[in-house]
């Protein structure tokens, strides 16, 4: 299995906007513009634009979703990037595609986009994407209550973050993922 990161083919547009629509969400509503905006995204793909990055992951030669880096200017100080992922279907979960994307992505930020710190938020209860920051040698750095709208009311997101020098010296676990290893023998104590 081949697991790639490139950017977004013309054709591949209606995927992604239908994708999208599935999973509209504060950060990415479904408005008249949006469909425009995607178009762009689409088209600026595969290089770092506006403090904007967006790539395809491409597994096998397939699409199975997208991942970007984000610095926009004045948002964030410099070299620091904040990364999001999304995996298209529920059945390309669960299989290491995102955990070789965010890796692919972070060595691409630290070697050739000037990052110094890549920082990541996700839900609190997505214990899937938790794993993979960790298993990455990302570091838990807190919660932010009340941090995104949802539904009726706003959920907690945590944040993770690795630096340039973590990601230099990266622990056993973190290091065996990164080559795409087992991450060998838990470090979790007390029984099993």
């Amino acid at each position: 299995m081949k697991i790639t990161l490139r950017p977004f083919r013309p054709d591949e547009f209606d995927v992604v906007w239908e994708a999208r629509k599935l999973r509209a969400s504060p950060t990415s509503p479904i408005t008249p513009g949006a469909k425009r905006a995607i178009q762009r995204q689409i088209e600026r793909s595969g290089r770092l634009s506006d403090g904007f990055l967006k790539l395809a992951i491409d597994v096998d030669g397939r699409l199975v979703g997208e991942i970007d880096a984000r610095c926009p200017p004045n948002a964030l100080p410099p070299g620091v990037f904040e990364v999001g992922i999304e995996l298209y279907a529920d059945e390309d979960r669960g299989r290491g595609y995102g955990t070789e994307a965010v890796r692919q992505l972070v060595d691409r930020l630290f070697a050739r986009e000037g990052a110094e710190r890549v920082q990541a938020s996700t839900a609190a209860g997505n214990t899937a994407m938790r794993r993979v920051l960790e298993k990455l040698g990302f570091v838990y750095e807190g919660t932010l209550r009340g941090f995104m709208p949802s539904g009726g009311g706003r959920d907690d997101y945590v944040l993770y973050a690795v630096t340039r020098a973590d990601w230099a010296t990266p622990t056993p676990a973190s290091a065996a993922s990164r080559r795409g290893a087992p991450a060998g023998p838990s470090r979790r104590r007390g029984p099993a």
